[in-house]
């Protein structure tokens, strides 16, 4: 099996590079620091945000793997990937769930008038989105969902509360899943609609989390929305639902090359003394684990590239990609608070702290990606079911 890239993908890559330095050195973009541009709190940082991923629309960088036919390039899934790759490596905006999870989700199953309306706007940055599922009451359990949405004509009337509501200060659509069947239908009673978040009725609330970034909670006041809007069957949601979920579960691993490299920029550092910790054999055998875990993690992050370039969605793949690369991301800023004692707990931006505390706030959020898009626990059981066939405990 040959894992090396393609020659023109990696042409793709060093000319993509070559693009964002130019970005840099015309001062388009600054160093966001710690605190990543996808938690923008601030009205300048969110304003700042938007016109980045704008520029990168207004220069043909978003969705280049779409069909010329609905403003994409053809490009292949892996030059996609690596565009993702390389924007969360360099810490600039790059969660574009419009890009990675709707458009192609729509691409698949939304009918003719919502491609039309929404992937033109989707390439220009013009748009963005965010996941309307969490709710107070049903956290990662979607099927337990209440937020109603009840037809009224050509309209849904939608009421209900959401939380965790991440990228609603700065989205402008919410992919929003709403009970349209009976109170108890379970995943027989899920719609999935889209909402323009400037509709009358909506209400954005803050929620800051232990890891100092923001996410939201939202709540929905007899909102009107045509049925148009909706994404596949009435109650049939849980499909549509299903698939957008497949392709937030196909990460890209640039995120843990970041942390991994910090912790070793940490390791080769010499104190006062002229000594590394780095030259303590305990801590070159942490890092020899954690790089080998890290190979793993780009290749399934890869590998799942390759059946979205192919025309497939992952299913088992991207729960596999999941656990792996969340449960690693817990253990790389885990074992590197360990091995830097007692300063591995100073907080960002203080002065004592290793590289400026951004291993100690990667710790406190990488608890958060093991139960976003579906917990862990529940990724082990879709590997079980659909990766190996076995069968559902029926007790």
């Amino acid at each position: 099996m040959d894992f090396a890239l393609k020659r023109e993908d990696r042409e793709y890559l060093d000319e993509f590079r070559e693009y964002l330095d130019g970005l840099v050195a015309e001062g388009f973009y600054d160093d966001p620091g710690v605190i990543g541009p996808d938690h923008s709190m601030l009205e300048e940082d969110i304003a700042e945000r938007r016109a980045f991923i704008r520029r990168l629309g207004q220069d043909g960088r978003l969705g280049i793997s779409w069909p010329v036919e609905y403003g994409g390039k053809d490009a292949t899934g892996i030059q996609q990937w690596m565009v993702m790759d390389e924007l969360s490596r360099r810490q600039f905006p790059s969660m574009m769930l419009g890009v990675a999870m709707i458009g192609p989700t729509l691409l698949r199953i939304g009918s003719e008038e919502q491609k039309k309306a929404y992937l033109p706007k989707l390439l220009t940055g013009e748009y963005e989105f965010c996941l309307g599922y969490s709710e107070p009451g049903a956290g990662t359990d979607l099927a337990n969902l209440q937020t109603r949405a009840v037809r009224d004509g050509d309209d849904y009337v939608i009421n209900g509360q959401k939380i965790y509501t991440t990228a609603a200060q700065y989205a402008t659509h919410v992919w929003l899943t709403v009970r349209t069947g009976a109170p108890d239908s379970r995943h027989r009673g899920v719609t999935v609609v889209i909402v323009p978040l400037d509709t009358p009725g909506i209400t954005v609330r803050p929620l800051i989390t232990g890891a100092d970034y923001r996410t939201n909670e939202v709540f929905y006041d007899n909102v009107r929305v045509p049925v148009a809007n909706r994404v596949g069957e009435e109650n049939e949601g849980w499909k549509v639902i299903g698939m957008a979920l497949d392709f937030e579960r196909a990460p890209t691993a640039n995120r843990l090359v970041r942390e991994f490299g910090e912790l070793a920029e940490w390791a080769m550092h010499r104190d006062e003394d002229g000594t590394r910790p780095a030259d303590d054999p305990l801590v070159r055998a942490e890092l020899g684990k954690l790089a080998t875990r890290l190979d793993v993690a780009r290749l399934f992050s890869l590998g799942i590239a390759g059946m979205i370039s192919n025309g497939q969605v992952p299913n088992a793949e991207g729960s596999m990609a999941k656990v792996w690369n969340t449960d690693y991301g817990q253990l790389v800023t885990g074992t590197a608070i360990s091995l830097m004692g007692a300063d591995g707990a100073v907080g960002v931006n203080e002065a004592d702290a290793p590289l400026r505390g951004v291993l100690e706030i990667n710790y406190r959020e990488s608890t958060v990606y093991r139960f976003a898009a579906g917990t862990n626990e529940v990724q082990r059981d879709i590997i079980a079911q659909r990766g190996l066939g076995l069968p559902r405990n029926r007790r």
